[in-house]
């Protein structure tokens, strides 16, 4: 059967990633509200003098932070979503907490998926390396 939407995955995996991305945006909405907002971790003082500085309202800022926690909550989500969806191309899965994002079921590749261009700076894509290069020798010496 021929899929509508994508060639790389069937049209049952992409729609239930996107299925899952949606649970992800309610979620996120609903779980950041302005009586539970003080107790996540908020710089009060930040709060206090971009509220001075930028001659913002109370309310006005209280409401911007947290679009700004579920916007963070989103993006966390949108990698996942990434993660599910090459997961599912034929050869490939998941890492699944694992150390890696995903991996051809062959053991040949192991990745890191990431969001953004400029996500990690050079040390940090060097430790990045050398962790999967570790997982790749674990599994690869293991045989």
């Amino acid at each position: 059967m021929k899929n509508n939407y994508v060639n790389f995955i069937s049209d049952h995996h992409l729609l239930q990633c996107v299925s899952n991305l949606h649970k992800a945006y309610l979620k996120a909405k609903n779980n950041i509200t302005k009586k539970n907002f003080y107790s996540n971790k908020v710089d009060t003082v930040k709060l206090t003098f971009d509220a001075k500085f930028n001659a913002i309202d109370e309310e006005s800022l209280i409401q911007s932070e947290i679009l700004r926690q579920i916007d963070k909550s989103i993006n966390n989500s949108i990698g996942t979503f990434h993660e599910q969806i090459l997961g599912g191309i034929k050869g490939f899965e998941s890492g699944n907490l694992s150390g890696y994002d995903i991996k051809a079921k062959d053991d040949t590749l192991f990745a890191d998926i990431k969001n953004k261009h400029n996500t990690m700076n050079s040390s940090a894509a060097e430790a990045l390396f050398q962790k999967l290069n570790i997982i790749f020798k674990k599994i690869h010496y293991a045989r």
